[in-house]
């Protein structure tokens, strides 16, 4: 299988210069890439990653002297040195950088045509990447972990700790499948479908006396406040606190927490309260002593949503699991 027709456009990074080895016109590289195959495409790809013979060579299970044959034929067939010796380690040219997303496509695209044609959930041992914001974690992965047993049992998820901010870049450099999030700036080149919308409302302990209260906005913000914080989980903050600057309010934050995770163990035994996903909070007063409120404001609905890379859209085995999650998205 060949891979043919890179174009080639400036990234505008800082890099190494150009090698001693001379480009060939375009003309004579582009008779020269139809000898670029998968497994040179996949060495590329290895090697502008990791910026190092050996951990490529680790990276795809083959021997550093096999990667270091592959280096130089790709030196020869884009007559550039690609990676050069820097006092840091290796540094990539110019070239190679420019190269490097249309050999990311090239490696998608011939997957993709010799993938398997269909997907047996049965008998499959694949294993998906995922990113789950920890909302979600606790509302779906239940459900899906169930399915999954019941349906694909050689099935296996990882689930990834990441910043949220760079899951784009993750599903393009094919290191992540999918990502089930709120986060509302994810890059506009990835698909997406929105699993269910959902509100806020407070929490707190079922003992609390603001559930026995006619509760405004100032007396809301005048309550000790456990907020999330957390990259993914800014819309949160940022919905409610929106909602109160006409107000000229604030929250009285008295703890701060990066998860979902132990909220309601800690609210049942305080006079906290927080503001939370309705679909989790309502999950929440079945695992501790804690109860609902209405929020005084008007905040709007927000999407969860399944985002994915373009090049797995068609995937036999990606279809089956973003089906899945779409069957337990209805049942959180």
């Amino acid at each position: 299988m060949r891979a043919i027709g890179f174009v080639m456009t400036h990234a505008g990074f800082p890099v190494a210069p150009r090698g001693a080895i001379h480009a060939p016109p375009r003309q004579d590289m582009s008779m020269k890439l139809q000898d670029l195959d998968l497994h040179l495409l996949r060495a590329f790809d290895a090697l502008l990653r990791e910026r190092h013979v050996t951990r490529a060579a680790e990276r795809l299970g083959m021997s550093q002297s096999s990667m270091s044959v592959s280096l130089a034929k790709l030196r020869d067939l884009f007559g550039d040195e690609l990676l050069m010796r820097s006092g840091s380690g290796w540094m990539p040219t110019e070239l190679a950088l420019v190269l490097w997303p249309r050999v990311q496509d090239a490696i998608g695209a011939l997957e993709r045509v010799l993938e398997a044609p269909s997907f047996d959930a049965a008998t499959a041992t694949t294993t998906f990447r995922l990113i789950v914001i920890d909302y979600i974690d606790l509302l779906m992965m239940p459900a899906v972990m169930r399915r999954i047993r019941q349906e694909a049992p050689g099935v296996k998820l990882h689930v990834l700790q990441t910043n949220p901010h760079h899951f784009g870049e993750m599903m393009a450099a094919g290191e992540l499948d999918l990502a089930l999030t709120y986060f509302p700036g994810a890059p506009d080149y990835l698909k997406g479908r929105k699993l269910f919308s959902d509100r806020f409302l407070g929490l707190c302990a079922s003992s609390h006396p603001v559930l026995s209260q006619t509760l405004d906005v100032a007396g809301f913000c005048a309550l000790p406040h456990v907020t999330i914080e957390l990259d993914a989980a800014q819309i949160y903050n940022v919905q409610i606190d929106a909602a109160l600057e006409p107000h000229g309010l604030r929250r009285r934050v008295r703890m701060i927490k990066p998860s979902f995770l132990a909220l309601p163990f800690v609210l049942e035994t305080s006079d906290m309260v927080a503001s939370v996903p309705a679909r989790l909070a309502r999950r929440m007063t079945r695992m501790a002593t804690v109860s609902l409120f209405d929020i005084p404001l008007e905040l709007p609905l927000f999407d969860v949503r399944m985002l994915w890379h373009p090049r797995t859209d068609h995937s036999p085995a990606h279809e089956w699991l973003r089906g899945l999650m779409l069957a337990c998205a209805r049942e959180a």
